[in-house]
C-alpha cells in the first residue's frame, strides 16, 4: 500500500523521502521501494516493534534525521510506531502538516491496554488528520478512542490493477492441477491474523473434505505454533507453506481466500483476492462489509472456527459454473479498490491540509 502511493506520488513529480526502519521491514517492500530509487530518497532509520524506552531514541534519531532532509511540506506517519514519533517530531520541526494512517489501531486487538487509547487522543491534535481504511476502523476511532471526527479522514486504500493474476503460472509453480480446489491464507504469522484459528479452520474443512488443499504464504513469530496444529489437526500433509512468496501472484492459485483475524483496519488481502477471482471467506473485519456481497464474492462468517469452515465447505460444494460465476463476479468488484483512486483522495487530502495550514497549493 506504501509503495503505491509512493510511486504514484513521484509520477505527479513530488520530491519524496522514504524513511523506513529496514528491522520491521517485509521483503516484498523492500523490493518494491528498490524499483522505485533513485528517484525516490531512501533512508533506513532501525526500529523495534515493541515499544519501550528504546522508543526515546528512535525519536531522538527520527527527529534528526527529518531536521537535515527537511523542511518538508508534509510528513506523513504509517503504523502505530512510526505514527506516535512522526507526531511527536513533526511538532518539534513545526513542520506544515502532519498526517498518520495507523493501518489498524493496536486498540483494536482484544487484549489492548487502554493506556494506547488514552495515548491515540492525545496523539490525535498533534497531527492535522488520521487515514482510516475502512467503515470499522473509523467506527472504532469515533466510538471506542473518541478522536475527534474534525481529525479522521476515511481513504479506502486500493492495490494496482493493472497487475495480471495467471492462475496457470501460479499453479503450475505450486504443482497444483487444474481440478483441485484450492483454500488459501496470506497475512503474517502473529496474534492478529490469529493463524492457530487457521489451523482449526483447516482441520474442519479437511474432516468433511479430505481431497482439499491448503497454500499459507506467510512469515511471522508464531510460525512453529502454527506447523504444531497443523499436525494436530491432522493436515499438514495438505497444506503447502509459502512463507516468502509474493502474495499476490499466489493468489491467482486460490478458489477461496480465507481470513482468521481478529480485527484489521483494511485488509488489502481482500481486493487482492477479488482481483485474482477468488471469493472471500472473513469474519466481519477491515472492508470485509464493502468488499463481500454475501452469496457473490464470498461469506461473511462469526469469528469460530467451525462457522469458517462451514462457508468454505459450501463454496467448494458448488458446481464449477457457480463457481465461475462468483470469479468473475470478484474481479469486477475489485474495481472499487483502485490505488488511482486512493492516491488521488491521499494527494487531495495533502493539497486541502496545506492550503488550510499555509495558503499554499500544489
Amino acid at each position: 500500500m506504501v509503495a503505491g502511493l509512493l510511486c504514484h506520488q513521484l509520477a505527479a513529480g513530488d520530491d519524496v523521502s522514504l524513511i523506513y526502519s529496514p528491522v520491521r521491514a517485509e521483503p516484498i517492500f523492500t523490493k518494491e521501494v528498490a524499483a522505485l530509487q533513485p528517484q525516490l530518497h531512501v533512508h533506513a532509520l532501525p526500529m523495534r516493534r515493541e515499544v519501550g524506552l528504546h522508543d526515546i531514541g528512535a525519536a531522538w534519531r527520527l527527529w534528526r534525521l527529518l531536521a537535515k532532509l527537511g523542511p518538508f511540506d508534509i510528513v506523513h506517519g504509517h503504523s502505530s510506531k512510526a505514527g506516535a514519533l512522526t507526531r511527536i517530531a513533526g511538532v518539534a520541526l513545526k513542520t506544515p502538516v502532519v498526517v498518520y494512517t495507523p493501518h489498524a489501531f493496536v486498540t483494536m486487538a482484544p487484549d489492548a491496554s487502554r493506556i494506547y487509547g488514552a495515548f491515540e487522543w492525545l496523539a490525535a491534535w498533534f497531527c492535522d488528520a488520521v487515514v482510516v481504511g475502512s467503515g470499522q476502523e473509523y467506527r472504532h476511532a469515533c466510538e471506542i478512542l473518541r478522536l475527534p471526527a474534525s481529525r479522521l479522514q476515511l481513504i479506502p486504500m486500493g492495490i494496482d490493477l493493472s497487475r495480471m493474476n495467471d492462475r496457470a503460472a501460479a499453479r503450475a509453480a505450486l504443482g497444483l492441477p487444474e481440478e483441485a480446489f484450492v483454500v488459501g491464507f496470506v497475512g503474517r504469522m502473529v496474534a492478529q491474523k490469529n493463524p492457530l484459528r487457521l489451523a482449526r479452520v483447516f482441520g474442519c474443512v479437511a474432516s468433511a473434505r479430505p481431497d482439499l488443499r491448503f497454500i499459507v504464504v506467510g512469515d511471522g513469530e508464531l510460525c512453529d505454533a502454527f506447523s504444531r496444529e497443523l499436525r494436530a489437526q491432522n493436515v499438514d500433509d495438505r497444506t503447502t507453506l509459502e512463507p516468502h512468496a509474493d502474495g499476490h501472484d499466489i493468489m491467482a492459485a486460490f478458489d477461496c481466500l480465507v481470513c482468521t483475524s481478529d480485527y484489521e483496519s483494511f485488509g488489502l488481502i481482500f481486493p487482492e483476492a477479488l482481483a485474482a477471482g477468488a471469493p472471500i471467506v472473513t469474519p466481519p473485519v477491515g472492508i470485509a462489509e464493502e468488499a463481500v456481497v454475501v452469496g457473490e464474492t464470498g461469506f461473511i462468517t462469526s469469528f469460530e472456527a467451525e462457522d469458517i469452515a462451514r462457508a468454505v465447505l459450501a463454496l467448494a460444494a458448488k458446481p464449477p459454473e457457480e463457481r465461475q460465476r462468483m470469479a468473475q463476479a470478484c474481479r469486477e468488484r475489485a474495481r472499487v479498490f483502485d490505488v488511482e483512486m486512493t492516491s488521488n483522495r491521499t494527494r487531495e487530502l495533502y493539497e486541502e491540509l496545506l492550503a488550510a495550514k499555509t495558503g499554499y497549493r500544489t
